[in-house]
């Protein structure tokens, strides 16, 4: 009798348990069909030649957004002499966006220790042009990329905006069938001028150069308290372009040079992903 009882309590057990385990099977198989994923090919040559710097990442949709999806491009700071594009921040920041459904390159350039100004510039520019020589078979829409960079990749992303005529600015790289121009623009830290009479101060190398209308939209994000960056420059550039017409947008929070960067990001983070979203709308 007392074996009968257990044999019954088991049957019981078996009886509620299976569908609930079934159940649950599904839900978590639908759950993990779900999940976007991205897919990563690291050091792809933008060029050929001596120099290992011609490389850039690339992250993609893989499960969604299949269609044809806006880019960003990513240029990471470091004072033009330093950096890379293996830094964290950046690393994190391409997988974000390939996940919100942009195709996401984050490129690495020539540092002025390895070649002088104005090769980082050329080099970015190649970049680009390597991007939208490879647009279709990336399903990439030429007429929707954007740019972030922070600090030095901040001044190098708005000449990715504001020279895309400036033939001495080309370099010697391939492509040049196509435009090194992007579509719109966000940069953190910002350098717009060098401010001091050295050979790298050439107005042609600097945003503040070409103040006009006729410009991508920007958006400039500033801490009131950097000491590299002087908040000053950056707020008379704003100005200028202002008044000259252009479309671009202003945030100054408190903080110093790591704003948009690893400063203020509940509030910088956000503002990037809106603005950047406004103009090349991604489908995520």
């Amino acid at each position: 009798m007392k074996n009968s009882n257990l044999r019954f309590q088991l049957i019981i057990f078996l009886a509620f348990s299976i569908p609930f385990f079934s159940s649950a099977q599904v839900d978590a198989t639908k759950v993990f069909s779900e999940e976007k994923t991205v897919t990563v090919t690291k050091d792809i040559p933008y060029r050929t030649g001596d120099s290992d710097s011609w490389k850039l990442d690339l992250a993609m949709p893989k499960n969604f957004a299949a269609g044809i999806k806006p880019a960003l491009v990513i240029v990471h700071g470091g004072g033009w002499a330093a950096g890379s594009k293996n830094v964290d921040v950046y690393q994190k920041m391409m997988l974000a966006y390939a996940q919100k459904g942009y195709a996401v390159i984050n490129v690495e350039y020539r540092l002025t220790g390895e070649a002088g100004f104005p090769a980082c510039i050329e080099d970015v520019k190649c970049a680009v042009r390597w991007l939208r020589a490879h647009a279709e078979e990336l399903r990439v829409d030429p007429d929707r990329i954007g740019a972030y960079g922070h600090s030095a990749g901040a001044h190098l992303a708005l000449m990715l905006a504001m020279t895309p005529t400036i033939e001495s600015l080309e370099g010697d790289g391939p492509f040049k069938e196509y435009s090194s121009k992007v579509n719109v623009v966000a940069a953190g830290s910002p350098p717009t001028e060098l401010g001091r009479d050295v050979p790298m101060a050439k107005a042609e190398w600097w945003p503040i150069g070409y103040i006009g209308k006729n410009h991508p939209p920007m958006f400039l994000i500033q801490g009131d308290s950097d000491r590299i960056v002087l908040p000053e420059r950056t707020r008379d550039f704003v100005e200028k372009m202002k008044t000259a017409g252009a479309n671009i947008k202003y945030l100054e929070v408190e903080g110093g040079h790591g704003v948009a960067y690893a400063e203020k990001l509940e509030i910088t983070d956000p503002a990037i992903e809106e603005f950047l979203a406004k103009y090349l709308n991604p489908v995520e």
